[in-house]
């Protein structure tokens, strides 16, 4: 099986907001080969490059996915390993998620792919409490619950291995 590494931001802007993408991917289905029928939440970020470091990786992904620079990085707080079959083929993904802020909110599409552009439909910069009540699907799934600690507290917890199916 083909294995993925992926840097994922958690991007906040100066009101605490948390920036996702929407998006859907019909070469994406789970272990059981279905893709999902309706758009889902992610984070941004993307895969890790030969040589590139977790933070280099995450700033890259922040600026092709956004247009934003001079984010300030902070601390890896979690990392989840799942299955995914991308174009028929299985691929296990290993995301480390680390937290970044950003005081600019405009955001450009002018770096991304055409694959990007097929697949994303939307970059939503969220209310902390509008997330937590939002019955929209979220990847990881472990999102809320990770998430939680971070905006609740302001502490990082300790890096979290979940392993989703």
């Amino acid at each position: 099986m083909q294995t993925r590494k992926t840097a994922r931001a958690l991007l906040f802007d100066k009101d605490g907001r948390l920036l996702l993408v929407k998006m859907h991917d019909p070469n994406v289905a789970g272990v059981d080969g279905k893709v999902l029928e309706r758009a889902y939440w992610v984070t941004i970020g993307g895969e890790i490059d030969a040589g590139e470091t977790i933070e280099a990786a995450v700033l890259r992904e922040i600026a092709e996915e956004t247009g934003l620079t001079g984010v300030t990085l902070g601390p890896a707080v979690w990392y989840t390993e799942h299955v995914l079959n991308v174009r028929g083929e299985a691929r296990l993904f290993q995301e480390t998620f680390v937290v970044a802020h950003t005081d600019t909110t405009d955001l450009t599409r002018e770096g991304w792919t055409d694959e990007e552009a097929e697949v994303i439909q939307h970059l939503k910069w969220w209310d902390i409490d509008e997330l937590f009540a939002s019955t929209d699907l979220f990847f990881p799934s472990s999102l809320k619950e990770n998430l939680l600690p971070i905006v609740e507290d302001g502490i990082f917890p300790a890096v979290v291995l979940t392993i989703e199916p």
